[in-house]
Order: structure tokens, then sequence, then C-alpha cells
């Protein structure tokens, strides 16, 4: 169930912003550097982090879509708010009292300031402390000397952080007794000894002893009394009203001795929405306290409880309801939960913790970082607070699958499914990060919000640096340099037998290194320098020289073989060597010359074999190892070589030849080299100008069509083989070809009208130097100059069109089509008039001239641009109508006898017109005359 949940999970965040080209130390270029001391240093400063990959398809990306669709909708509601000077301080996760009695260990408060050290160079003001009941509780211990040990570190913390200039702000709520981040097994037992009465009293007696021995600029004294209630077993606490009760008792417990920090409580936004427990009754209880502001904390950010209650939007009624009291609001705690609505009260918090740290939820971090962000704005907040802040500095690779079953529920890295163990391995691979000055993505994108503009300006030079000696390392140490932002880190220099130029070895954000691996009796030189995030360097510390002592080394390791795999790896293994005590780690060494070999890696004495890899291919490398034990190294193996496969050779006899005016087939030959792997592809460069060739296709094989060329234009091509290694051969000798021009338009474009519904169109075309054959002509008429239809295709240089419409205006042109149908761009348009039909003759009358014969007369009504009336076709019948079934004659001129007629008869005479383009008109109105 929810409120079984632990908001205090270490996380750590990555941004939207892609991988930059910083310069990132590596061992090729350690191993560059050391092979020529007049080489230029290899600076490691602030690497650039990978980008992260796309959500994983399945269950992660649809948790994914769902969280970026709620983040989405409530950055609408939030609009654009006015920047407000809101602090934002994230989670100390290494100072966090639910990392149970570890925080007491000498060495523990080094390593918290320099994750302290890492936030502030990101930029941050400050930072959140969590100090849970009953770690600064004497009775929980038993004694004062117990406790005392405890007391003295968030002492110490509390100066070391207001000595580097960082506002605190301490959560004082419940250590976790149950789930993955419960640090102390004995607190459950604890807990169970209370009575409400002690229990109150007890957090009033801490609330106390914080206030005054940290000195806070802010101070939480209760939060999410769901979650209390659970781990303190304590029911009283989802009772809005004890609760109340409870927090008066801090209140004036921590202002007895503390009266300058503000005091805030708050809750969850997940709370219920159901009465008398629920988010307003805790509110309403809350404001009604002298606190100085109202806090909550969002996780959950879906929408739950049948649609009624987004644990966004209830951040905005929480907000509402303190300032409807007077009273700022802020957030000591914030991360998206990567759960979907469905999970919410049903799968566990463990799951959740270990689903929080794969590297492609990223983005949705970084996103969910800036809403906060404009949420800040847009409520005014005190403060801000991303617990995520593990993060900043690592994420591990997802490898959920359906075999280890974490597909199924995006779960799982590639070297785990347990739960337990993706949180903690989390934890210690940001803690490692932290020591090398390395950010994820969201750890550059925090400070490119909180450091605006850019930062330019250098820390201090170290100073005061100093070392010890060992048989095979040495410990140096300094004065840590300053920083207008914050110092992130340290170059290690190092030079061998002075005098020598000093080359980069190693950075760290402590100001101490211990430089191991070296050999006994040899003096070495070494300076610091400080970077910030920025990759703004200081000037060099002071050089100190320092010797090794001498000390006789364990055996060589034997049995050493190297084998090439691929043109970028060789394989190494070897036999451990007998060992009085134990080894302590493998050297291995590596060079094109067995003579010249540097050390380019450092491997646990479990290890008996290495991968070396990038490697250049075709070349012959020398390996030696040695062993380490007591810190003392042994001789080196005897040495074994082996050399890289080749890479695929340059495809050959690249011939391009054009095809048409779009397109240009591309062959060439497989030449794989002796020893070479097979080809497993080809990748095609192609561009308009020689060395200016980008990638258009992969193919499997020696021949390519580029389509979609323009016509009459050179192009230069060059074919890449790549083998099934994934190596790359040369490029092949380019290769140029120049695809035909287009056909030419059609010129000349004349349109005549022989007749009412035709269109007589001719032109003339000539092949354009280097042209295709012409195929056809398509040919286009209409009553616009735009959009006209096609009307017909033709091979010859002439077109009738039989479908025009009578007294019609036609726009005509005319388009080649080459035998590869390639077109022309079209001729001119053609501007026609189609004649109109004649019109019926009129005046038509039959008079009889004797009982057998009728004269027939009319006149000729020609239309305006009519053509000439060729003849007249007469038509007789007995009755009405008169159809065209009836005709007798056809006579050229306006008269007509007709002998063929019976007398005391009636007959009905009509004429039509018949045009010189063979148009005939309707009939005319019929004559009646009646034979005597």
């Amino acid at each position: 169930m929810l409120i079984t949940f632990n908001y205090h999970q270490r996380k750590e965040s990555n941004v939207l912003i892609s991988a930059v080209s910083l310069r990132e130390i590596s061992v090729f270029c350690l191993f560059t550097v050391l092979l020529s001391f007049a080489a230029p240093l290899c600076l490691a400063n602030v690497s650039a982090p990978p980008a992260p990959p796309l959500p994983p398809t399945g269950y992660c990306s649809t948790i994914y879509t769902e969280l970026q669709g709620y983040l989405d909708t409530f950055n609408q509601t939030l609009g654009t708010p006015a920047p407000y000077p809101t602090l934002q301080l994230p989670q100390l996760q290494m100072a966090d009292s639910n990392s149970g009695p570890a925080i007491s260990g000498p060495n523990y408060l080094a390593s918290v300031m320099v994750q302290a050290q890492e936030l502030q160079a990101m930029g941050f003001p400050g930072v959140k402390v969590e100090v849970a009941f009953p770690v600064l509780y004497e009775p929980f211990f038993g004694s004062q000397s117990a406790l005392q040990p405890y007391l003295n570190f968030y002492q110490q913390l509390a100066l070391n952080l207001r000595a580097m200039g960082m506002k605190i702000l301490v959560e004082n709520n419940v250590l976790l007794s149950t789930g993955t981040e419960a640090g102390w097994t004995n607190v459950g037992a604890y807990y169970d000894t209370l009575s409400w009465s002690q229990f109150i009293a007890g957090r009033a007696a801490m609330a106390a002893t914080v206030a005054q021995i940290m000195q806070p600029d802010y101070l939480m004294l209760s939060e999410e009394p769901d979650n209390e209630a659970v781990n303190a077993g304590q029911p009283n606490l989802n009772n809005p009203s004890m609760a109340a009760a409870m927090i008066a008792g801090e209140i004036t417990a921590a202002r007895a001795v503390s009266p300058s920090a503000k005091l805030g409580a708050g809750f969850g936004t997940w709370m219920a929405p159901y009465p008398p427990s629920g988010l307003t009754d805790y509110l309403n209880a809350y404001v009604a306290l002298p606190l100085d502001y109202i806090d909550f904390h969002i996780y959950p950010i879906n929408t739950e409880y049948g649609g009624l209650s987004n644990f966004l939007d209830n951040a905005l009624i929480i907000a509402n309801g303190a300032a409807a009291a007077s009273k700022p609001v802020a957030m000591s705690e914030s991360w998206p939960w990567k759960m979907e609505n469905a999970e919410f009260n049903v799968d566990s918090p463990d799951l959740f913790r270990a689903r929080g740290p794969f590297s492609f939820w990223a983005p949705l971090d970084s996103y969910f970082i800036q809403t906060m962000a404009n949420l800040a704005n847009y409520t005014q907040m005190l403060y801000s607070t991303a617990e995520g802040s593990t993060y900043f500095q690592a994420y591990q690779t997802y490898g959920g699958t359906t075999a280890n079953g974490g597909g199924a529920n995006c779960t799982c890295t590639t070297a785990s499914c347990s739960e337990g163990g993706i949180v903690a391995t989390e934890n210690s691979l940001a803690e490692t990060a932290a020591r090398t000055a390395s950010f994820t993505t969201t750890g550059f994108f925090n400070n490119s919000l909180l450091v605006t503009p850019p930062d330019v300006v250098p820390p201090s030079a170290p100073v005061s640096l100093s070392g010890t000696i060992g048989y095979t390392s040495t410990t140096l140490s300094w004065t840590g340099s300053t920083d207008n932002v914050g110092v992130a880190g340290y170059n290690v220099y190092r030079c061998t037998k002075p005098p020598c130029t000093p080359v980069w070895i190693a950075n760290s954000a402590a100001t101490s290194y211990v430089d191991s691996g070296l050999t006994d009796n040899t003096t070495y030189d070494y300076r610091v320098q400080a970077f910030d995030m920025a990759n703004n360097t200081s000037a060099m510390s002071n050089t100190i020289s320092l010797t090794t002592a001498l000390n006789t080394p364990p055996n060589a390791p034997t049995n050493i073989v190297a084998t090439a795999v691929s043109p970028k790896q060789i394989d190494i293994s070897w036999s451990a060597p007998q060992s009085g005590s134990g080894l302590g780690s493998y050297l291995i060494y590596a060079g094109t010359s067995p003579s010249s070999l540097v050390q380019i890696m450092v491997l646990p004495p479990t290890s008996t074999s290495y991968q070396n890899q990038p490697l250049s291919p075709a070349t012959a490398y020398y390996y030696g190892v040695v062993a380490v034990e007591q810190g003392l190294d042994s001789p080196m193996s005897p040495i074994a070589s082996a050399t890289t496969l080749p890479l695929p050779n340059p495809p050959s006899k690249v011939m391009a030849t054009p095809a048409s005016s779009t397109r240009i087939t591309l062959t060439w030959q497989e030449t794989i080299p002796p020893g070479g792997l097979p080809i497993a592809n080809y990748q095609i460069y192609q561009g308009t100008a020689p060395g200016a060739l980008s990638k258009i296709a992969t193919v499997l094989s020696p021949s390519f069509n580029s389509t979609s060329l323009n016509p009459g234009t050179t192009y230069y091509f060059e074919i890449v083989a790549v083998d099934t290694g994934y190596d790359s051969s040369m490029p092949s000798d380019p290769v140029a070809a120049t695809t035909v021009p287009s056909p030419a338009a059609p010129t000349n474009v004349q349109a005549t009208t022989p007749a009412a519904t035709k269109i007589n169109l001719t032109w003339q075309w000539a092949v354009a130097p280097g042209g295709l054959p012409i195929a056809r002509f398509n040919v286009y008429c209409g009553a616009s100059t735009s959009n006209q239809p096609e009307i017909g295709t033709v091979a010859g240089n002439d077109f009738l069109y039989t479908s025009a419409s009578p007294a019609t205006r036609y726009y005509c042109y005319v388009v080649a089509v080459d035998t590869d149908n390639d077109n022309s761009p079209p001729s001119a348009n053609v501007p026609v008039v189609t004649p109109p039909l004649p019109n019926a003759p009129a005046a038509v009358q039959a008079t009889a001239s004797g009982s057998t014969k009728v004269t027939v007369t009319w006149s000729e009504n020609l239309p305006p641009g009519g053509l000439a009336i060729s003849v007249y076709q007469i038509y007789r019948s007995t009755k009405l109508p008169v159809t065209i079934a009836n005709y007798v004659a056809s006579r050229t001129t306006a008269s007509y006898i007709d002998t063929a007629v019976s007398p005391s008869t009636t007959y009905y005479y009509a004429v039509s017109a018949v045009d010189t383009g063979q148009d005939t008109s309707p009939l005319s109105n019929p004559a009646q005359v009646t034979t005597p």
C-alpha cells in the first residue's frame, strides 16, 4: 500500500542535453601520452555524459508515456510563471540518517563532503539533510556516549556546510523501519516500546537537539504522517488533530533553542481526498499551527482514487490553502515515481525504488525537474528539493527481458534483478561518480538551470601540495581551491624520473589522491589543478617530488597468451603466480613494440584475462602482466604478442552509370583481405561535391540504384565495406556520374480548330544533348491555365482532340516523356477557341407548285465566329415531329424542289445546316404545306 512507501530513496538524474564533445580521459589517451612525454596533456575535467537511450518498448514505455502525459497536462496548467528566487536544495544523500550506523564512522564525513562539493559545483546554493527520529535521541542509544558520535557527525557536517557558504534544510521525520532503504535493524523494536506520549515527547526533544547543534536555515518538523504512522507504529498520526498536536510540541521545543530557524511541516500530495483524514483535513490542521510555512512531498504524479485526485494538481490545492492562511509553501522532497495508475496501492515500494535508476528515464527526470521549477515559480516556494540527487551522477543500464522477468514489470539491470541490489548498486555508483567528478546529463541540466549566464571564472589554484610514499604508491594531499560556483574536482599530474613533462593521471573530487602501481625506488613529480563543472581550470599547484621505497616484488604471472579476435580487439590470458599472502591486483601493459610497453589497465586479483580494445587494425601488439602483492609489483610476465585482423579492403572497380535523369546505377567488387572477416554490408556515400559526401544507404550486395536525383547533375560516390565484426574499410576511390538531362519542353505549339468539337495541336521537339529518346508526348487541355487534365498521349508531333466543347476557350500544353519516363517541363500554354455549332436555317417556307411538286426555301443563319456552311440537309414527313430519319436530300444552295410528293397530302419540311467542319445544326422549325 502507498502508506508504506519510503520517499527517501537514493536516485540519480539524467538530462535532456545530448553528449557534448568534451574530451574524456580514457585508457587510450593515457596509453598515447605515456608513449611520448612530448605529447599534449590529456585533461579529464568534467567528462561529457553519454546520451540516454530511448525507453524500451513494452511496459517501461507505457509508464513513460503515461507520466509524460501527466507532466504535459500540469505544465499547461502552470503556463509560464514569472521567475521566483526559490532555493534549490537537493538531498545530501550520503548524510541521510537512514544510511544506518555507518554515518558515525571516522572517514564517513569526508565522503559526504565530496558529495556536497559536487552538488555545489552544479550550482546548488545549499542542501537538504535528513536527520530522522530517533537518530539524535539518547534513549534510543541507551547512553550519551553511544549517542555522541552521531551528534558529532551532524554538528560537524553543519559547520562544514556553513564554511562552504551553503544553506541548510533539515528534515526531521522518522527513521524507516522496513524496506530496502532501512539502514537500522533495531529501530522497529525501539518504536514498539514507545507510547504515544513518549513518542511525541521524544520528537520534541530531538527537534530541539537538531535546532541547537545544526542551526539550520529551515527545519522540517514532520512530514508524511501516513508513512510516519506505519514506520513508527503510531496510528495517532493518521488523525490530523493529533499529528498537529505533536508538531505543536516540536515548535515550542525548537524555537526555545533556535528562534531564527524557519519551521515547517507537511504531508505528501498523494493523501486521500476523503475526510476526516484527507489532504484538506491535514492542511487545515497544519495552517492553524504557528508554522512559518507548509511543506509537501511529490512522488507519485498519477491520477488516482477513481479520478478524484491528481497528485500534481494537489500541490496547487496545498499552495492555495496555505496562501489563504498567509503562509508560504516549500517542497522538501520530490521525484517522479515510475509507476502506472494501476500500480498505486498495489505493488511494493521497493519495486518502484528498483525501477528508478535506469538511464532511459533521464529525459523524463529532466522534464520533471523543469516542471518542479515551474511549480516553484508558480507557487513562490521558499525552497524546492530534488530527492533524486544521486541520479545527477549515475544511472544504470536497463536489462529487463522476458527470460529474467524484468520485461514484464520494467525491472532488472543487465547485472541483477534484486530490488535491494539495484538500489545498493545505484548508491555505490553515485558515490564513485562523485569521487571522480562525473555527472549525468541530469547534473548538467540542473547546472544549466542554476548557473546563468554560463560560468567563465576559473577556480583558484590548489596550494600546499604534499605527499607520503609507499613501496609502489604515493599519497597526495593539498589545500582545496575556491570557485565562484563550486569546485568540481582536481586534475592530478605526474612525471617519472624528473626532469620530465608531467602528464595527467587521474581526477579526484577530494583534496587527496593515492597513486598506486608505481615502481619502487623511483622518483615522481606531482602537481594538481582545480576545475569546475564548466571546465574552467585553475593554474597549477606547487610541484613536489616523491621517491618510492624499495622492496622485493612477487613472482611474475606465467602462460600469457594473446589472441586477435577482430581488427580492433585482442584477448589476453595468463596464469596467476603463487603468492604467499594473496595478490592485490594485476597491471596490464601493452604497446606496439616489446621494448616500450605502458600500463593500460588495473584488474582485480581474481581476473586472469583481459580484452584490449579499441586497437588499430592489422597491427602487432605486445603484452605483459605484472602482479601486485602488498603494494609491491612483480617482474613482468614473458611478452605475448598478436596481430589484429585487417580491416576490410575498400570496394574496388566501383562504376557509376547514369540510367536516367533521376537515377544512377552503382556496381563494385568485393575484395576480402587475407585473414579478414566476411563482409556484412556496404555503406553508400553520395554528394554533389568531392569531399562532401553523406551516407545515404546500407546494402547487402555489391550494387545500388541511387534514385530521386536531379537531372543533368554530377554526383560523387564512395563505398565503404563493413565486416561481420562491424569494422569499416576505408572509402573506395570516389567515382562520379552525371544524370542525363530531362527532356526539353516542346516548342512552337500551334492549335487550330477544324471543327466545333475538334482541336488540332502541332509542335516541335528536339533531343537535349545527352538526353534519352522520346517515348511519347502527353497532351493537356482545359478551360483554365492551371490544372488542365490530360486529354491524350501520342508518339508523333501532332494530336487531334475530338471531344472539345463548341464555342469554348481552351488552354493547351504538351509534355515530352523520355524512354525512362522522365517528364520534360510543360510547353507554353496555347489558347484556342472552338467555333460554335451552326445555327438552324431560318425562314423555312414550303410552297406547293402543283399536285406533285413542292418548293422549299430558307435563309442561311450563320452564328458569329461560326464556320462556313458547306451543305444543307432537307427532311420531309407527313406528320410531326420531323426527325433526321425523314432525310430526303442535300443541297448547297438555300432552296429545294421536291417532286416526289403526292396530291392532296399535307407535308412538313425541316432543314439543317452542315458547316465545313462537318458540324450539324439542329433542325429548323418545320414548314407545313398541302398539295392540291
